[in-house]
């Protein structure tokens, strides 16, 4: 993808990286859209919501993806079915050596996001009143980033345990430097975290565990304190290393940021689910 395709995108990216360039960096966004499968488990239509947002570019490339992936059928009462379901797709743009751009797909995940389905965990009113506060000291080192917790949630809908599997920062430094960034924002989130309740699944497949695995994006943006939200699209970050939760038996760290900016995704509930051979 050359420079002058990207070039109003990247715009948008200046202010992240504060006028510094490392070869760490990457600029991402959430593509957020629908899919409609068939019994085959073929996809037959790819749309992306909201084209402007990503630009032409990138919402072309993810339809072409789109339209390239093979499913296992989705089945109800043992017969497939049509479906057609939500998509969130991790685009992420590298610069290359020559001064031009590329970009591919790193993760994505499926449904989940209609908040009042009974068949996956959902959030409740407490929560809202419960939120991490940003580190002093990230504030006053100007620190942003983004925090991906999974989160382990009994049969009383409380965490039982939780743990930051990937911690983006916004800032370029040396390692041990971002390192305790990373630990000092993953710890604040995780304390906070642990208070957090949610509605159990009561109907569907999951329903009758003992357990479930959220998985939840807490973002620190010192631009949107006390402020309206900017709507920001894309953004710039030093990726941090993957984590696995302990507990999970089904990992994807190519999924693990994929989940939508203000989503909340319950592991095992997507109702579509990627051949193995048509992931990444």
């Amino acid at each position: 993808m050359k420079r002058a395709t990207l070039v109003a995108l990247l715009a948008t990216f200046a202010m992240a990286t504060h006028g510094s360039t490392s070869s760490d960096l990457e600029s991402s966004a959430v593509v957020d859209g629908t899919i409609v499968l068939s019994t085959e488990g073929t996809v037959q239509s790819a749309e992306v919501k909201d084209e402007a947002k990503y630009g032409k570019p990138i919402a072309d490339m993810v339809r072409k993806a789109a339209l390239q992936w093979l499913f296992y059928p989705v089945r109800r009462e043992g017969k497939p079915v049509p479906a057609k379901v939500d998509m969130h797709v991790r685009v992420v743009l590298h610069k290359t050596a020559d001064g031009n751009y590329s970009a591919y797909i790193k993760g994505a995940t499926f449904g989940d996001m209609d908040r009042k389905s009974t068949d996956a965990l959902r959030n409740t009113e407490a929560n809202k009143r419960i939120a991490p506060r940003y580190p002093m000291d990230a504030i006053r080192a100007h620190v942003q980033g983004t925090v991906y917790l999974a989160l382990r949630v009994d049969r009383s809908g409380h965490v039982t345990d939780a743990v930051a599997e990937q911690v983006n920062l916004v800032n370029i430094g040396p390692d041990s430097v971002l390192r305790q960034y990373r630990d000092l924002m993953a710890k604040a989130t995780i304390e906070v975290a642990k208070r957090w309740t949610y509605e159990i699944p009561t109907t569907g497949p999951l329903a009758g565990r003992d357990s479930w695995t959220a998985r939840v994006p807490v973002t620190y943006n010192l631009n949107d304190m006390h402020a309206p939200n900017t709507g920001r699209v894309w953004r710039t970050y030093v990726p941090g290393p993957y984590t696995q939760a302990p507990w999970s038996d089904k990992p994807d760290m190519d999924a693990v940021d994929a989940v939508a900016n203000d989503g909340l995704r319950t592991e095992g509930a997507d109702p579509m689910r990627l051949l193995p051979s048509h992931r990444g």
